[in-house]
């Protein structure tokens, strides 16, 4: 058996990892050079939590996905995953923090930052043959030479397949400076963290190894855009937000930005993964594991599509991310489009 994986990010890779781990014949294709900060896995740091405030559906996946990581980091010899815990923070009623004792009930211990470039970079060393710099325009010549193709390509996907209505919304994340007197940011006592507010919407901080900055984003409400014309200039104005959280919550950290990056999310209506066969065609899977919280599932997901494209079915409860549920949707425009119609709500 062949089979093709288009995508080097998370998804991509950690889908020709497992399936190598069978001893099937993988080749991993990737327009970039992965691990690269062009798409959606780079950025230094990625939260892994139980606490799902997402749907409790997730739960089982992230119990299961923790010793994944582990075990990658056994094999690679890197240090992929920093445990510091995680903090929901909002009103009783908001949806961080409802969702998330709906779902874990506890206090979240058990939570933790993984290194994207690492652990991509890992996942990768173990698959035999990785194709980068190539761009893969279309899926019937992959048909033709492979056994089964999984399309796992991210903000890109939308050019292979027309059958799921996807978003690609940019994102900005800054690392800010701490004080030097501030040693309360470091990983062994400052949680990574969820704030949910009606002025602000999701944000989050995430403590760095170099205990030197604090990196923050805002989870979602970012503008569309197009993987060929993402706005890669961060500006004041997309900064505003993340200033705002640190000044007004974050004793000692500064208003000075060290760097900035952006990245992109490539949403779902609902923000749920899809991970389906084609309708025309049970040779071709697609991995749409993202939506903003899809890094930490890599290793899991990863194992799903090896059971579906070497075992024709898998044991995982994936019945939440059928394409199916998408069937009467339209298809949502690029950057051209109409934006306020495609703000996430």
């Amino acid at each position: 058996m062949r089979v093709a994986v288009i995508g080097g990010g998370v998804m991509g890779a950690a889908t020709a990892w497992r399936i190598a781990k069978r001893g099937v014949d993988v080749v991993c294709f990737d327009r970039h050079s992965p691990p690269h900060a062009l798409g959606s896995s780079h950025g230094e740091s990625r939260i892994i939590r139980t606490a799902y405030f997402e749907g409790s559906w997730y739960v089982p996946l992230l119990q299961e996905v923790f010793p994944m990581w582990r075990e990658l980091e056994a094999a690679s010899g890197a240090r992929l995953l920093t445990m510091t815990g995680a903090l929901m923070i909002g009103d009783a009623s908001s949806e961080v923090v409802a969702g998330a004792f709906a779902s874990a009930r506890v206090l979240d211990r058990q939570a933790g930052v993984l290194n994207p470039e690492a652990c991509v970079a890992a996942m990768l060393s173990h698959v035999q043959r990785v194709e980068r710099g190539t761009v893969v325009e279309s899926l019937a010549d992959l048909r033709s030479a492979f056994d089964a193709v999984v399309v796992a390509a991210g903000p890109w996907t939308s050019e292979l397949i027309d059958w799921i209505p996807l978003r690609v919304e940019r994102q900005v994340h800054g690392w800010f400076s701490i004080a030097r007197d501030a040693d309360w940011f470091t990983p062994d006592r400052f949680p990574a963290f969820v704030r949910q507010s009606r002025e602000n919407g999701f944000m989050y901080g995430i403590p760095t190894l170099d205990k030197k900055t604090i990196k923050v984003g805002r989870h979602h409400d970012g503008e569309t855009t197009h993987p060929h014309r993402i706005r890669r200039r961060v500006d004041e104005f997309d900064l505003d937000p993340l200033r705002l959280l640190t000044a007004t919550y974050m004793r000692g950290v500064s208003g000075h930005v060290r760097h900035t990056i952006t990245c992109m999310y490539t949403n779902t209506p609902d923000n749920h993964f899809v991970i389906d066969f084609s309708p025309d065609d049970r040779r071709v899977l697609v991995i749409s594991a993202c939506s903003g919280h899809g890094f930490k599932f890599g290793p899991v997901i990863g194992d799903i599509a090896a059971d579906l494209v070497c075992d024709g079915g898998t044991q995982r409860d994936i019945s939440h991310f059928s394409a199916a549920r998408f069937a009467a949707a339209p298809h949502v425009p690029d950057d051209n489009g109409d934006r306020d119609q495609q703000r996430d709500h």
